[in-house]
């Protein structure tokens, strides 16, 4: 859930605020997840805090999360900037590095008792970009099935240099709910009905989700039993 504590985020003319609606749409989500589909759900913040954003993928990587969602909400003076928004990461800023990054293959180590590991030392500001294109993937996803219960924008899936997918070392999407500043949209967000829609959403998507990656798995040729994969994120200073 963004925002929390001093930083509350968008507000709307009835007083509704951006960290208010996050918090609640992830406690939502969190009991759909445990609930219809059996799998842990963790939430970066769990009452009214600041978390900063790095923090918010560390708890991610720690967690050894499969994916990273972050939820939001817009404000706009434009009273046609409505509708619900999936952001995946824009590697533009990062240039030759982060391509190049991309497309390397990991080193492979020896191991004790024979065989070789490969092992991934990323940067922390780079975690997310080896899942570009998962993320797209997943954003698209989240889209459809969004799109099926509330309204969308105009532009539904974009990219951004959001901070806080940077360092996610799993597919990750930004999620903006919809646009506080409008009185109509303002009162949706805040229906618990809007919520559980947006949470039912999601669920679906990690299904389509998984099924995608399973029959993606199923057509690369599997590794020898003798090697493993690791990987690390390194935070900078």
């Amino acid at each position: 859930p963004g925002h929390g504590g001093n930083n509350i985020g968008s507000q709307g003319s009835d007083g509704s605020l951006e960290k208010d609606i996050t918090l609640s749409v992830a406690r939502s989500l969190r009991n759909a997840i445990e609930k219809q589909i059996g799998l842990r759900g963790v939430l970066t913040r769990h009452r009214d805090e600041i978390v900063d954003l790095d923090t918010r993928a560390a708890i991610a990587n720690n967690n050894k999360a499969d994916l990273f969602v972050s939820l939001h909400v817009n404000a706009s003076p434009r009273p046609s900037a409505t509708g619900a928004e999936i952001f995946y990461l824009s590697i533009d800023e990062y240039g030759a590095e982060a391509r190049e990054l991309m497309e390397r293959e990991p080193p492979l180590v020896s191991i004790v008792g024979g065989g070789s590991r490969e092992i991934d030392l990323v940067l922390w500001e780079m975690a997310q970009i080896r899942y570009i294109d998962r993320s797209a993937q997943l954003a698209i996803i989240v889209e459809e099935e969004l799109r099926q219960r509330i309204e969308m924008s105009p532009r539904p899936v974009q990219q951004a240099p959001f901070r806080v997918l940077a360092g996610a070392n799993m597919p990750a999407v930004l999620v903006e709910l919809g646009s506080i500043s409008d009185p109509e949209e303002e009162r949706r967000l805040t229906s618990a009905r809007f919520q559980n829609a947006v949470a039912d959403a999601v669920v679906a998507s990690i299904l389509r989700f998984r099924t995608y990656l399973e029959q993606s798995e199923s057509k690369i040729p599997s590794e020898s039993d003798s090697q493993d994969r690791s990987s690390i994120s390194l935070q900078g200073p």
